[in-house]
């Protein structure tokens, strides 16, 4: 059975507002597994992506342009991208 390391990266940014014009920040999160070996070297395997607000609510990307909360109690609008890398694992 392997082992795995796995290790969030943070690959985007995005500045979002709320239905009351409040704003706030999301943050995109890559994992990278990594396979643990002492004799060999494996290749990263890039995970799943998930997105949370700065204050770490955990979000659910509905569209392009916008986001909700796994709740489906609040949903935020995408303003701009403020950064996105490719560089995620």
């Amino acid at each position: 059975m392997a082992t795995y390391e796995s290790v969030l990266h943070v690959t985007g940014r995005f500045e979002v507002v709320d239905a009351h014009e409040r704003p706030d920040e999301v943050l995109e999160y890559t994992e990278c597994l990594y396979r643990v070996s002492v004799t060999k070297r494996y290749p990263v395997t890039r995970g799943p992506v998930s997105y949370r607000l700065r204050d770490g609510t955990p979000l659910r990307r509905s569209s392009k342009g916008y986001f909700d909360t796994l709740d489906g109690v609040r949903r935020l609008f995408t303003v701009e991208a403020v950064e996105k890398s490719d560089a995620g694992c």
